[in-house]
């Protein structure tokens, strides 16, 4: 039979999308998440199964219907309980939006505050999940300049004049305060204090991305802005996938009920899966504590053992790396000639994975940075893997780099 022709019938908003399985290199440092022998699944599997046994009738009756377009009752009450003690936001479940992970809430925000055309700003180097779903609703992207504690506010207030006198209003501002991905800082008290005057002056609303506030292994959290500002300028955005499984897909948004009403008009369906719900709630209110007290330590020899190979390595090379207080990923700067980009195919197929500057830059910087992910491989494959890059890039006849490359490197005694 011939085959069917779709030429001229798909939207003008769809894209032709490779679909591909994932492939990881030895040494994977492109990954977005930790490795699968840290998940706490036997403890998740166990509060699923008590969930079940002592509300076995309840569940069934939940189970014969579509979830809550808000997301389960309970996680927004265990929600609630968490948001008061650990970020000092006190906000009822009701006000609270369970989602398939963070990405959604980022979504259902973005389609409610964005039509093409509008100028958004973004870190100068920004989530990739983010940075695309925005270039997906065509927005005007624009990274404002960050240093290793994050967005630096009088450069913000710069940007936001300098936009506005070419009649590019910001928008919006979305920020990922505590382990920025993909730099990693903690955005300091201090600067969200200047960062939310500038917001209110400017009558800018700040989308604030917490996702990785529960993997902190050194230092203190900041308070997030909505903690300090309930005027509803402040967006925040929750995960429980980073702490617990990503493939869990569970995070969640709080929002004034305006912003939360347009987004939840993009939600077509119910909530998220009520067996994700049971299993975390049920876990994570006996356990919190004990998983992250268990888990961050994991992360900070991971992290640990990956800068001690950069400092082994590239200390005498001009290369710079930032050294976060938890989450899940470090960003590696080399001298301005050098372009990981166009190399990082052939990195991989070396062993070495890591993703280029350029797939979080708005600005279209970046070539001579990427992203190294250090939650996901052991503490010895952090350190074999850092090895083996700085061998690719020092050696001569080790990679088919373009002409000169040897020769900045080495004249940089990179």
């Amino acid at each position: 039979m011939k085959k069917f022709d779709y030429t001229g019938l798909f939207t003008e908003n769809s894209d032709d999308t490779e679909l591909s399985v994932v492939e990881h290199a030895k040494y994977d440092f492109a990954v977005a998440y930790p490795a699968p022998e840290t998940l706490p699944m036997d403890g998740l599997v166990n509060a699923l199964q008590t969930a079940i046994d002592s509300r076995g009738d309840e569940i069934n009756r939940e189970m014969a219907y579509y979830p809550h377009v808000k997301g389960s009752e309970e996680l927004r009450e265990y929600t609630s309980i968490k948001l008061k003690k650990d970020r000092s936001i006190d906000i009822s479940p009701d006000e609270i939006i369970i989602t398939n992970g963070s990405g959604e809430s980022i979504q259902l925000l973005i389609h409610a505050l964005t039509n093409p055309g509008d100028t958004v700003i973004t870190e100068q180097y920004v989530y990739g999940g983010t940075f695309n779903q925005l270039k997906k609703a065509k927005a005007d992207i624009v990274g404002t300049p960050v240093d290793e504690r994050g967005i630096i506010p009088d450069q913000l207030e710069d940007l936001i004049i300098n936009l506005t006198k070419q009649n590019r209003n910001p928008k919006y501002l979305y920020t990922i305060t505590e382990h920025q991905n993909p730099m990693g800082p903690t955005l300091p008290l201090e600067r969200k204090k200047e960062i939310l005057r500038i917001a209110h002056k400017y009558r800018i609303p700040i989308i604030e991305d917490e996702c990785y506030v529960d993997l902190r292994f050194e230092g203190v959290a900041q308070p997030p802005f909505r903690a300090l500002d309930d005027s509803g300028i402040a967006i925040y955005i929750g995960s429980y996938s980073k702490l617990l499984a990503p493939g869990l897909r569970l995070g969640y948004f709080i929002a004034s009920e305006e912003v939360t009403r347009r987004a939840m008009s993009f939600r077509h369906g119910s909530g998220p899966s009520l067996f994700s719900s049971y299993a975390v709630e049920g876990f994570l209110k006996n356990n919190l504590d004990s998983h992250r007290n268990n888990f961050n330590p994991l992360l900070k020899q991971k992290k640990d053992a990956m800068t001690e190979s950069l400092e082994k390595n590239f200390s005498n090379t001009g290369a710079k790396w930032s050294n976060p207080e938890g989450g899940c990923y470090l960003w590696l700067t080399l001298p301005e000639e050098i372009d990981l980009s166009i190399i990082r195919d052939e990195i991989f197929s070396e062993g070495v994975g890591y993703l280029a500057g350029p797939n979080f830059a708005p600005n279209n910087d970046g070539k001579n940075c990427a992203r190294l992910c250090f939650a996901f491989e052991t503490p010895k494959k952090n350190k074999e893997g850092i090895d083996l890059l700085y061998f690719l890039l020092i050696e001569p006849n080790s990679l088919n780099f373009q002409p000169n490359f040897f020769y900045l490197l080495h004249m940089t005694k990179f």
